[in-house]
């Protein structure tokens, strides 16, 4: 027998089978067979019009973010995108908030240390969150290396362990990417921190009494023994922008030379 005439008959032989089944299991069971699929259809509109919604809701997420990050109230309105949206957008707005508070403490700490500290410290607790909620390698980076920025900038604020809890925080940033980026910056601000010249810095900056001020009364003191000493306040109406710091005019003439022969 040769391959075409048994392939032919293998044929035949399911053919029968299926018959037989089809008989004897799918035509007594055609309703409950019928209900399944009905069911397997069910299910398969459900996840599409699930991952569709999802879509939007996360285009919609996105859109609110973008309009909180360049929004007047920016604080605001980040900090209910990150409390009202869950997934990366959600995170995202957590980390633009604490940046945000970061940087506005950091502003802060010469001119108005209580409002510093309350800035630094709810950057801390959103860095945190961010932490908790992500395991993306580069949102842990900035979240870990911004912890420290906020101990190192509290430690200028007030007395405590903030230096070593600043410490802490880049040394496990170094640690985990030390050959990235930002592990880099962290190696560097360890170094600085550690140095005794930047420890009686911070013990002076802590210890000096700030008091709140507007931008009109404020005034540069400079003191070499004591950065943080009471000066002389410097007038900087008095210095003319054609003149050097040490009184020589940028455009003055320079002297003729002396002719051969003569002094």
């Amino acid at each position: 027998m040769d391959s075409k005439h048994r392939h032919k008959l293998e044929q035949n032989a399911l053919a029968k089978w299926l018959i037989a089944q089809y008989e004897d299991w799918v035509r007594p069971n055609s309703s409950w067979l019928g209900y399944a699929f009905l069911g397997v259809l069910i299910v398969v509109a459900i996840i599409i019009i699930t991952a569709r919604v999802n879509s939007w809701n996360r285009a919609s997420a996105w859109k609110q973010y973008y309009a909180a990050l360049h929004s007047e109230q920016a604080e605001i309105d980040l900090e209910l995108v990150a409390n009202s949206t869950s997934g990366v957008v959600g995170v995202y707005a957590r980390l633009a908030l604490a940046q945000r508070q970061l940087a506005e403490g950091c502003s802060q700490v010469f001119i108005d240390k209580a409002r510093a500290i309350t800035l630094l410290e709810k950057a801390i607790v959103a860095f945190q969150q961010v932490q908790k909620k992500t395991s993306d390698p580069l949102m842990l980076q900035q979240a870990g290396f911004g912890l420290g920025q906020c101990w190192e900038t509290l430690a200028a604020a007030r007395t405590g362990n903030d230096l070593i809890q600043a410490e802490e925080a880049y040394q496990k940033v170094a640690d985990l990417w030390g050959d990235d980026f930002t592990g880099l910056q962290a190696k560097k601000q360890l170094a600085l921190i550690r140095q005794p010249s930047t420890r009686a810095f911070f013990v002076l900056a802590a210890a000096k009494a700030v008091e709140p001020t507007g931008a009109d009364d404020f005034k540069v003191e400079f003191d070499i023994s004591d950065p943080f000493a009471p000066g002389q306040a410097v007038d900087l109406s008095a210095f003319d922008q054609k003149t050097e710091p040490d009184g020589q005019k940028t455009d003055a003439t320079p002297e003729p030379e002396p002719e051969n022969g003569q002094e």
